[in-house]
């Protein structure tokens, strides 16, 4: 029968031995002691000296892939900021159109309205990663305080996002019932004036959300 030789890395890390001779008297007792506190300092410093090295690795890899998401960030920020510019210009124009169209009714040509609207949420994947490895556990304060706040503005960004969406698919509820836009009724047209006026306060509170956000960034940016 062939026994089962025991698996290298199975071992304790620390492995400490009697003494191979017979101990005569205290002092070579308490050099035996002394022998193996060294020796287990020694391990346990090394041990502790490979970890930091390790939890180095893994801070710097976190600080590192977090930059580069705040730099696509802003990047997907500062295109979203251009459409919301836009998006605010057409609404303005759907108002005017609707107040025209209520003052005078059965135009011709029969007046358009446009609802376009784009929005790119910024990632908060290496945030979420860094969190879940325990990558943030080991950095300084001041950093994860600093990443908190950041994707904590950066998820209310998108929250309101959402919002703002809503409320522009909202406004085009009247046309759903009535495709035909110079049919629309008084009660109608005031229902989609308030739509474009709610979707483009919510524009203007986004826009002042993004500021924030940005200011975080470049803070972020700035500190690494």
């Amino acid at each position: 029968m062939s026994e089962d030789l025991p698996n290298p890395e199975e071992q304790p890390v620390l492995d400490v031995h009697p003494p191979h001779e017979p101990v005569h008297g205290w002092r070579d007792f308490l050099l035996h002691i002394l022998t193996i506190t060294i020796g287990l300092l020694i391990a346990l410093g090394l041990e502790a000296g490979v970890e930091a090295i390790h939890h180095h690795h893994i801070v710097k890899d976190a600080r590192a892939n977090i930059r580069e998401e705040v730099e696509e960030n802003q990047k997907v920020i500062a295109l979203d900021q251009r459409y919301l510019a836009s998006n605010a210009n057409t609404l303005r124009q759907n108002i005017a159109i609707l107040t025209q169209l209520k003052s005078h009714p059965g135009q011709s040509p029969k007046p358009t309205l446009n609802f376009p609207w784009s929005w790119n949420s910024p990632s908060a994947a290496a945030w979420d990663t860094a969190r879940n490895t325990g990558a943030v556990t080991l950095m300084s304060y001041e950093d994860a305080h600093g990443y908190s706040l950041t994707y904590a503005q950066q998820a209310e960004v998108n929250a309101q996002a959402v919002v703002y969406i809503n409320h522009h698919h909202a406004a085009t509820i009247p046309l759903d019932i009535n495709p035909d836009v110079s049919a629309l009724t008084p009660a109608q047209i005031d229902e989609m004036i308030h739509g474009c006026a709610t979707a483009l306060s919510d524009i203007q509170y986004l826009e002042d959300l993004i500021k924030g956000l940005n200011v975080n960034y470049k803070g972020l940016l700035s500190e690494q």
